[in-house]
């Protein structure tokens, strides 16, 4: 081969070789050999793209994070709201509290704090 610039379109890259002899790599890749003059018009116009769209291209970027950050707040939110809103139900509790409601069992009254609150509280006289 001649000395030259050729590309690979397989791997999308380039190869600048010096002197005569075989490209770099195995026998069964393909390289097209690549103009100067052509070169030299798509260059500069692949760096003006480059250029004009790098700051999209961060844009893009951040709004991407954003957006990701966005859909894990509200799906959380989401999630919570849902947690909070959704009804306590436990078919086991409400099975065992159809029963009928038992008496309710009178207080036992403690005897000593009986005396001790007649002994303390002087009996009411009504007299005049």
């Amino acid at each position: 081969m001649e000395p030259g610039l050729y590309f690979n379109a397989r791997e999308l890259s380039f190869k600048s070789v010096d002197e005569e002899g075989p490209l770099p790599g195995s026998p069964v890749e393909v390289y097209r050999r690549v103009p100067i003059l052509v070169l030299l018009i798509v260059g500069p116009l692949l760096g003006l793209v480059y250029a004009v769209f790098l700051p999209f291209i961060g844009f893009a970027a951040v709004a991407g994070l954003l957006g990701v950050k966005a859909v894990h707040l509200a799906r959380g939110a989401a999630r919570e709201a849902v947690r909070v809103l959704r009804p306590g139900w436990e078919p086991s509790l409400a099975f065992l509290s159809r029963s009928k409601p038992g008496t309710p069992e009178p207080e036992a009254t403690d005897e000593w704090a009986k005396d001790v609150r007649k002994k303390l509280d002087p009996p009411h006289h009504d007299g005049a």
